[in-house]
């Protein structure tokens, strides 16, 4: 880990990679109340003794992860106060200033150039999506930073080989984080067939390639990436559901009761075939704490409110380097709510897969 005096702390970080903190204890002070302050709210104050001169402030974006899990972003300011034996002040206020991110992956660059080039998401190659599909994608801009139309634009593809222009949908806007809508339903022509697009915000581009099978997805699952943000995984796999039952007996009444049944229901689903960047991607769903399941209602994503909260209890995601290995990873998951029996009234339900619907009608 990187180290910064407290009066060269500056700029963007994120909590991955918040730099440990020296502070440089002057001749005549042998102790220093340190503090920090998060959006101007005290989280530390202590007195501290230095070792060689130095006192050294580490491991801070552990100490402040779980507050940026609330609102992604922090502003951090750490003071120094150098004492003698008597607790009198000597020699001035040492202080610094940043801005806190959060992100729970080491992403190799600093944070300025990681969230100017790049959308917030691990993915880092072309995703693979279909129609009826909801798409997502999360950026931080950074205080006092406009936005136009020309920073924000999707570059639609067609079989035909021509091309069109879209402007992007905002779906929330913090002022330094925005969430765009980058569905593919969204870039549709008339007469034409898209087969790709690319979403660009600035310097930052993602591209998806449309699946023409429409695989059915079961399940779909909405998961806070490292970044914090929202993001949807579509398994396209082999479905299945294992309930086992706990039953605690006892003779009542000269006849032996089930006085208490516990269910849990553990469902084991197939991510299907992923491409190498989306393969890589995936392990951000299981790592996650927080996963929620999604229905298709009346041909749309239910709401993010009305998903099931789940917990991914076993997965496994191997990869190898041979040249014939095509990547597909499984995993079980459980509802986190205490009642499993759920009754899912508005999922749409099918009969035939997509090939039968065809061989039918």
């Amino acid at each position: 880990m990187s180290r910064v005096s407290i009066t060269s702390l500056s700029g963007t970080f994120f909590t991955s990679d918040t730099p440990d903190v020296t502070v440089a204890v002057p001749s005549g002070a042998v102790k220093a109340r340190v503090r920090m302050t998060v959006d101007g709210s005290e989280i530390y104050d202590e007195t501290l003794w230095p070792v060689d001169g130095t006192i050294t402030l580490t491991d801070l974006g552990g100490l402040l992860e779980p507050l940026a899990m609330k609102g992604l972003v922090l502003s951090l300011v750490i003071t120094a106060q150098p004492l003698d034996t008597s607790g009198s002040s000597v020699g001035s206020l040492l202080s610094g200033a940043a801005t806190i991110l959060l992100s729970r992956a080491d992403v190799g660059v600093s944070a300025s150039d990681f969230y100017t080039r790049h959308f917030l998401s691990i993915l880092m190659g072309t995703k693979v999506t279909a129609a009826g599909r909801r798409e997502l994608l999360w950026f931080y801009c950074g205080p006092g930073v406009g936005l136009t139309g020309e920073d924000l634009y999707v570059t639609a593809e067609y079989a035909d080989g021509g091309t069109l222009v879209f402007e992007v949908s905002v779906l929330q806007d913090t002022g330094v984080y925005y969430c765009i809508d980058a569905s593919p339903d969204l870039f549709t022509a008339s007469g034409r067939q898209l087969i790709a697009y690319t979403v660009s915000a600035n310097a930052r581009k993602q591209r998806f390639e449309i699946d023409f099978r429409e695989p059915e997805c079961m399940p779909v699952l909405m998961f806070k990436n490292s970044f914090g943000v929202q993001e949807y995984i579509y398994c396209t796999g082999k479905h299945q559901v294992t309930p086992e039952y706990k039953r605690s007996t006892a003779r009542i009444g000269f006849h032996l009761r089930n006085y208490r049944i516990e269910e849990t229901r553990t469902f084991k689903a197939d991510t299907g075939f992923l491409n190498a960047a989306m393969a890589d991607w995936a392990d951000d769903l299981f790592r996650s704490d927080k996963v929620y399941l999604l229905d298709i209602v009346d041909g749309a994503l239910e709401s993010a409110v009305d998903g099931r909260e789940v917990l991914v209890t076993e997965s496994k995601s191997e990869v190898t380097n041979e040249d014939d290995f095509m990547p597909r990873f499984t995993f079980s998951y459980q509802y986190a709510q205490r009642i499993q029996d759920v009754v899912r009234i508005n999922r749409v339900g099918r009969v035939f897969d997509y090939t039968h619907d065809y061989e039918f009608d």
